[in-house]
């Protein structure tokens, strides 16, 4: 009961910082998505909340205080929506892409260049110069989008990669602006970032903010080797020096919402639904994975090493469980097509081998799922395999340990994983290794219980401490120009 007491003052704190903080001013958030979408049904526009931990986080800071979401909300037209429209309760700006606009800036530029850029699969990138063309204008359309509403002194908050150009574009514009950007996946060294030939504009689009906030000190010494090598600036510690101002370059992993997730698990609703899907799938030690349809999220990795652990553990092949759970993404994009094929293999396979008297230790389900139902997941899970190949932060290992929080579970996590930095009580694997997952599974469903309470309370204990309103406080908190213990 303290412990929740605790808590909720936290959260109220957390909002007095933003409501009546020293910084008064109006917070512009900049994204390639708003929390909203406007989806057509019977010929008319209505209102569809979207799922994602980044639409969680900054719909959470623009509640605490006066502002505008400037964003794609789909096929409606440039302009200012009132609350009334969106049933949030700030204004969004809507920017206006033509479905070929979206497919080369999006599918294109942002999902064909950067996204296999940065997570370090170059030969998947495709450098298109009209991807390029139509990058640059998608930019422009979104600076446009803020200069449209923003007035002296307000602070922007732009996100992630498919925004890169948007602070270098606010510069040259007429209003005066305290411009943050947060990387959201990992940024790579200059031996891979250099392939890519707009590298110089990417770069100098960046650094137009006063404050770039990266997921970890990986990214920010990569981020800044680039800076370095490519545009010959001086580096002084985290900070860059540009003949116009000074950029501070800080690592800031981003948080989860844990307070809501760990008393989501203690809805009745939620746990029989937990208790339902242990039922259903019959199994002494349940395991679960839930990703992003992707090829960095290292799903067919993830199930090559569960189908070894039941070749080397024959007598758990009836005792265990592994749900994988894909969340379908970006068809836009052939190569994840082609993914799905070779996971449906994959599983098509591993269930044929291994299913005995109608009942297979592998469940799949290609599905999206909401809070509440991926928090019965959670909470059903022995066992969490997160393993991507390569992940800025990934939301899904903080998630689970949430619902956690006062049980027993078990977290097997990627090495190369942004959350590995912190997570140090996982067992960490090499996501390439299908052995090694293999092996890290044997150690999990072995593990007894006083070790899995030790690793999961140490989990818990930082996840509760760095959560989402710690993440937005104090990136807004550093936009705002003040010192701040990272």
């Amino acid at each position: 009961m303290l412990r929740r007491i605790v808590r909720a003052a936290s959260r109220i704190d957390a909002g007095a910082v933003l409501l009546h903080g020293p910084c008064v001013s109006r917070l512009l958030v900049v994204s390639n998505r708003a929390p909203v979408e406007l989806v057509r049904e019977g010929g008319t526009l209505r209102a569809k909340r979207t799922v994602g931990g980044l639409a969680t986080a900054l719909d959470d800071a623009l509640r605490s205080r006066p502002g505008t979401w400037i964003a794609w909300v789909g096929p409606v037209e440039d302009g200012l929506l009132p609350p009334a429209r969106t049933e949030l309760p700030y204004p969004v700006r809507a920017i206006h892409l033509k479905e070929r606009e979206l497919d080369n800036y999006y599918a294109g530029f942002a999902n064909q260049v950067l996204w296999p850029l940065c997570h370090m699969f170059p030969t998947r990138c495709v450098f298109n110069p009209a991807f390029w063309t139509a990058y640059r204008h998608a930019n422009d359309r979104f600076a446009q989008g803020v200069l449209a509403v923003a007035q002296r002194d307000d602070q922007v908050w732009v996100n992630d990669f498919h925004l890169c150009l948007v602070p270098g574009m606010l510069r040259s514009g007429p209003v005066p602006l305290r411009v943050g950007m947060f990387w959201h996946i990992p940024f790579p060294p200059p031996a891979v970032f250099g392939i890519c030939q707009w590298r110089d504009a990417l770069l100098q689009g960046l650094l137009g903010s006063d404050v770039i906030g990266l997921q970890t000190e990986d990214d920010v010494d990569n981020f800044l080797a680039c800076v370095r090598q490519f545009l010959d600036l001086p580096v002084h510690g985290t900070v860059v020096r540009t003949p116009e101002r000074t950029v501070r370059v800080v690592a800031l992993g981003i948080g989860i919402d844990a307070y809501r997730f760990a008393a989501q698990v203690r809805e009745p609703d939620v746990i029989a639904h937990a208790d339902r899907l242990r039922s259903t799938l019959g199994a002494e030690v349940v395991m679960m994975g839930v990703d992003r349809l992707d090829y960095t999220k290292g799903i067919v990795e993830r199930l090559l090493g569960f189908e070894r652990f039941l070749e080397r553990q024959p007598k758990w092949r009836r005792r265990v469980c592994l749900a994988q759970i894909t969340v379908p993404s970006r068809f836009r994009v052939p190569q994840y097509r082609e993914m799905k094929r070779e996971i449906d293999e994959t599983v098509g396979r591993i269930i044929g081998r291994f299913t005995f008297e109608g009942r297979s230790p592998l469940a799949y389900h290609y599905i999206g799922f909401d809070h509440e139902q991926l928090a019965a997941w959670y909470l059903a899970a022995d066992v969490a395999l997160v393993t991507p190949l390569r992940d800025g932060m990934n939301l899904v290992a903080k998630e689970y340990v949430a619902c956690h929080e006062d049980r027993e579970g078990i977290l097997v996590l990627s090495e190369f994983a942004g959350a590995a930095k912190e997570m140090r009580e996982a067992l960490l694997v090499n996501p390439y290794e299908p052995e090694a997952i293999g092996r890290a599974i044997e150690e999990a469903v072995h593990m007894g219980a006083s070790e899995r309470r030790r690793r999961m309370r140490g989990l818990s204990r930082r996840v509760a401490q760095r959560d989402i309103r710690w993440w937005t406080t104090t990136f807004l908190a550093l936009l705002e120009g003040r010192d701040v213990a990272l």
